[in-house]
């Protein structure tokens, strides 16, 4: 029988399959790495979009904001021209209703019954004048009452003169105390 040495095939076949297992294993990480890469650029991406989107949705968020408080500037602004406006116009009511009470002025007061001193003050209008007879004092008392302008109108001090005149004064208490 021949005898053959396997020792150096042996040796041949153990270091090819050692390099086939190496080949493998690199093969095996770098399928790994590649992987491994792969997700954290994915994650990467997803990452930077999440941060664009946030950013846009923040710079939205300001300019809603901005636009939110421009708004209620406006709204404010309209608020206070209202309340302006309703204020020349409640003023302007006033000086309508004054204006045709002393237009009127004449028409309600007797003939026999005269004027001497008005006095707007402190939400009164005191009157004060002659007249000939208590009647006529008091038919103007109640002229006076019907007018819009008044609350309350109330007789104050009457005093007979000697040439037998009355002088009275009226104290009308004014609706609104607004001034003029």
């Amino acid at each position: 029988m021949l005898a053959v040495n396997l020792l150096p095939w042996r040796a041949q076949q153990l270091l090819l399959r050692r390099q086939h297992s190496v080949a493998l294993l690199v093969v095996v990480l770098l399928v790994t790495l590649l992987l491994t890469l792969l997700l954290w650029w994915r994650a990467e991406q997803r990452l930077q979009q999440a941060a664009r989107q946030h950013t846009a949705m923040t710079m939205q968020l300001q300019q809603i904001q901005q636009r939110l408080a421009h708004q209620q500037t406006l709204m404010a602004q309209r608020d206070d021209l209202l309340r302006r406006q309703q204020a020349q116009q409640q003023r302007l009511q006033q000086h309508q209703r004054w204006q045709q009470f002393w237009q009127q002025l004449p028409a309600l007061m007797p003939e026999t019954l005269w004027l001497s001193r008005l006095e707007r003050r402190q939400g009164q209008l005191v009157l004060d004048g002659l007249a000939q007879s208590l009647a006529d004092v008091s038919a103007f008392r109640q002229q006076l009452q019907t007018q819009p302008l008044f609350a309350a109108v109330k007789q104050g001090s009457v005093q007979r003169q000697a040439q037998g005149d009355y002088r009275f004064a009226l104290r009308a208490r004014l609706q609104e105390a607004t001034d003029e």
